[in-house]
């Protein structure tokens, strides 16, 4: 399954090889074993590499998820040793994990230096079928994955600038006044972000000036008047931004806590889940 997934992802028997620190000859005699226990074919060579038949496409998924749980086993059965030393790997929204969790958790290392956090934090959230987090918050309910879930607290969102920009230029007065002021907006990969949909929904055919693919880059442009900006009250409020255009409809998105089946019973798991749930109920609403 290793080779299998390790084909599917690298295109190549080089690739593959690499990436698994053996030959490709040895990929090679994988894939053949594979097929043959099969009795089907899961790759088509072509000249450019592998391709993979719809047989083999429709097996990724549950390559991925059988492959990410014997991870999940296999770092369990090293560890139970200890209950409270080891790896928690957690996957958060960008700003949550800069500006909440990051300095929760290092005051929670000191309490526990044997815990080892790996805290991941972007604006695409990962995949949950790869099953790599122990602890997963997200902004939208997951539908998939063997997660257990629990709503802990709710985002708001608005639009801000810098007190410099609107010194220099104002405030919008009705929604359709933002067309004349610059607006910081998310780069087109990132368009169905809610942050995106919710502006252009209130001020259709709203163009951005800037386009960035990070809220760390949104902050701070906004912080040096680049103009005004979907952000979060939790990040607005304390930089002392302006809030504009107060007659909309806040934002408000929910927040999901994720904690994987297998790894929910591991007491370094509860504990930073804890440290995680009070930082949040902290900065954030119920």
């Amino acid at each position: 399954m290793k080779f299998f997934l390790a084909v599917a992802q690298g295109k190549s028997l080089s690739a593959a090889a690499q990436s698994l620190g053996v030959s490709p000859s040895t990929v090679s005699r994988r894939l053949d074993a594979l097929e043959q226990a099969l009795q089907v074919q899961l790759f088509r060579p072509h000249r450019d590499g592998y391709e993979l038949t719809e047989v083999g496409q429709g097996l990724v998924s549950a390559a991925e998820q059988a492959g990410a749980r014997m991870q999940v086993f296999e770092r369990n059965a090293r560890e139970t040793g200890d209950d409270l030393s080891g790896p928690v790997r957690i996957e958060a929204p960008e700003l949550l994990g800069q500006e909440i969790l990051l300095p929760a958790l290092i005051g929670f290392m000191e309490t526990y230096p044997r815990i080892r956090v790996e805290l991941r934090g972007a604006v695409q959230p990962v995949r949950l079928a790869a099953e790599e987090a122990d602890i997963v918050l997200r902004l939208v309910r997951p539908t998939q994955g063997n997660y257990r879930i629990k709503k802990i607290a709710s985002i708001r969102f608005a639009l801000y600038a810098s007190t410099d920009y609107v010194r220099r230029h104002g405030t919008p007065q009705m929604p359709e006044d933002l067309h004349r002021h610059r607006v910081v907006g998310w780069t087109d990969d990132l368009a169905f972000l809610t942050m995106a949909t919710w502006l252009g929904g209130h001020i259709p055919g709203l163009r951005p000036s800037l386009r960035l693919n990070s809220f760390s880059a949104q902050v701070e442009a906004v912080r040096k008047g680049a103009g005004w900006a979907v952000l979060p009250e939790f990040i607005a409020s304390p930089a002392d931004f302006v809030r504009g255009l107060e007659g909309l409809p806040s934002l408000n998105a929910d927040l999901w806590l994720l904690v994987h089946e297998q790894a929910q019973t591991l007491p370094r798991v509860k504990l930073v889940r804890d440290c995680i749930v009070a930082a949040l109920r902290g900065w954030l609403r119920p």
